[in-house]
């Protein structure tokens, strides 16, 4: 997240001016085989002793990560040669005893063999580098300009990141303005594909590591036109550069920078409908945190405390908001149709509703707590929390709706987030959730304090059916009459293992455990984590399951009760009237009885 303020432009014009006040880095790779980056970070003009720093988590990712765990080897040297004492503080931290005036060069290795969007990872054939997980920072120096040359092995000829010069063939030196800036910006070295196209004439790359059976014009279609609908909303792209950094091989995610985004899919997703649209989900996700968070940024993380947790409480709106608009935007563009739009919405509804977490976490408690609980989830997870993701997007949904309803369509929740980032990201401020209320409220003339009262801040149940009736959309939960449990179960070495317990359900209620083996269901023997002897069970008969716990048998008996109901389906209502109609339409962008050409 990159964040230039006016004093700071001040200082770095200053620290441009003033000759040896830049921060160096060299970055090699000489034995890729051995995953170690080997880096020499150059400090000109230092004071004495000096103290250097890796962070612990990457802007994006909100866990404490502890980067530091992967450095070694650290030693430093004058600008002569001669060494200089260094000192390690705590576990990220790192004393240089230097002299006054002295340009001081760290050295250190770092072990990068941990493949994620939130990781840095080099082998033979490539390299991804998360520059908080590799580059030190000066403390106290991160505003000055920051200089990188990378150091390519001689089989590699491709470096794809956003930092400038921004892809000039051939070229290893890149500047950052401070910091923040070369943290918030990837780099993919080796020798991947890069696609090069415009959208609304600035340059934009897509380097993909790894083969596929994707179209190069496909890929580049589809990418811009999710990309011009998200800069409709915002009036505009808010960059002169634009990087994806690709790897197709294992696995979904993604992570949002500035002027970049790296994506992770699956090898073979782009002849699978299913799949490539997912994978355009994500793409369109990533992208449209340009705007929401890396420049549309909440009051906690304004600046960064690179040692610790940022604590805030608008995931919600950075993560649920941004989560509701990547399946929206693909709706509007006609990559997806209304009903696998709206069964996109159903699929949420009974994500959060299926969590009994929903009435023991707030979201706003959600955004809060990220650091411990949402990277970090234990079998009781689902019983105690929920996710910002999830019940955001449902928010974002019901305000999009309410909104476009209380005005007649003139209005939705475009308008709230566009006037927003005109109010609070084009003047470089930090914005809060009574903000959101406040600009929601004044948009669309409703008042919202006892909704984001009850649904942000509370546990109240979401009022699903009565804002969809606004666009005429009703939900079907019809009840299966379905036995239930309510628990999970795997299979380990050849055993059942009970793996969740459900808040409140026949499981729960009658004393079954996580960590129980189950070995019979009225004396059958139990050999599938999905047993065919349940499906004779119907809601009331009563079953002994026997458990091996901690090497002890025990039979517990338990009342099969009903599966929780479901939402069906969500669809259009036979005979809407007409506001019904214009809002459903103002809603979706879409018609209510055509399909999008």
């Amino acid at each position: 997240m990159l964040r230039i303020h006016k004093l700071t432009i001040l200082m770095l014009v200053m620290a441009s001016a003033t000759p040896g006040k830049s921060i160096h880095y060299k970055l090699s790779m000489p034995e890729p085989h051995t995953h170690l980056f080997e880096v020499e970070m150059r400090l000109d003009g230092a004071r004495g002793k000096e103290v250097v720093a890796l962070p612990v988590w990457t802007p994006g990712s909100y866990l404490i990560r502890e980067y530091a765990q992967h450095v070694q080897d650290v030693t430093a040297i004058a600008a002569d040669g001669s060494i200089i004492d260094i000192e390690k503080l705590d576990k990220n931290h790192w004393q240089v005893m230097g002299k006054w005036g002295q340009d001081i060069i760290v050295k250190y290795r770092v072990y990068a063999f941990e493949h994620s969007v939130r990781t840095s990872y080099l082998d033979s054939d490539h390299a991804l580098v998360i520059p908080a997980s590799v580059f030190m920072y000066w403390e106290k120096n991160q505003n000055r300009e920051h200089k990188l040359h990378v150091d390519l092995p001689e089989s590699w000829s491709s470096i794809t990141t956003a930092l400038k010069p921004f892809n000039k063939p051939g070229n290893v030196d890149f500047v950052a303005a401070n910091y923040d800036e070369l943290a918030d910006s990837p780099l993919e070295l080796g020798n991947q594909k890069v696609l090069e196209f415009e959208v609304h004439g600035i340059p934009h790359v897509i380097g993909i590591y790894g083969s596929s059976n994707y179209i190069d014009s496909v890929i580049v279609n589809d990418f811009t036109r999710i990309m011009e609908a998200e800069a409709e909303i915002f009036g505009g792209l808010p960059y002169d550069r634009y990087a994806y950094i690709l790897h197709l091989e294992e696995g979904r995610g993604g992570l949002e920078h500035a002027h970049s985004s790296v994506n992770f899919i699956r090898r073979w997703s782009f002849n699978d409908e299913k799949r490539y649209k997912s994978f355009l989900a994500l793409i369109a996700h990533e992208f449209f945190h340009t705007w929401n968070i890396k420049r549309l940024y909440p009051q906690g993380v304004a600046t960064f405390d690179y040692d610790a947790e940022n604590y805030f409480d608008e995931l919600w709106m950075a993560e649920g908001v941004t989560s509701y608009y990547d399946e929206l935007i693909l709706q509007r563009i006609g990559i997806k149709d209304k009903d696998e739009y709206l069964d996109v919405l159903k699929r949420e509804i009974n994500t959060l509703e299926a969590r009994p977490g929903k009435l023991h976490q707030s979201v706003a408690d959600a955004s809060w707590d990220a650091w411990i609980k949402y990277y970090r989830t234990s079998e009781h997870s689902r019983n105690s929390t929920i996710s910002y993701y999830n019940k955001g997007h449902l928010i974002g949904l019901l305000l999009d709706i309410m909104i476009t309803d209380a005005t007649g369509g003139k209005a939705g929740l475009d308008e709230v987030i566009s006037t927003l980032y005109r109010e609070f990201a084009e003047r470089d401020k930090p914005y809060t959730t009574q903000d959101v209320q406040e600009e929601s409220e004044r948009i669309s003339g409703l008042e919202l304090g006892a909704f984001f009262k009850d649904y942000v801040y509370g546990f109240a149940p979401l009022p699903y059916a009565e804002v969809f009736e606004l666009a005429g959309v009703v939900l079907d939960s019809t009840e299966e009459k379905k036995s239930h449990l309510g628990i999970k179960m795997s299979m380990n070495n050849g055993r059942v293992m009970i793996t969740n317990v459900l808040e409140d359900s026949p499981a729960w209620d009658a004393g079954l455990s996580v960590h129980d083996e189950l070995v019979a269901i009225d004396g059958f023997r139990v050999k599938s984590s999905k047993p065919d002897y349940m499906r004779e069970k119907t809601p009331g008969d009563r079953i002994v399951c026997t458990v091996s716990r901690k090497g002890m048998l025990r039979d517990i008996h338990v009342t099969v009760g009903f599966r929780p109901v479901e939402i069906k389906s969500l669809s259009q209502i036979e005979d809407p009237d007409d506001k019904q109609k214009l809002v459903f339409e103002s809603w979706l962008d879409n018609s209510w009885d055509d399909e999008k050409d």
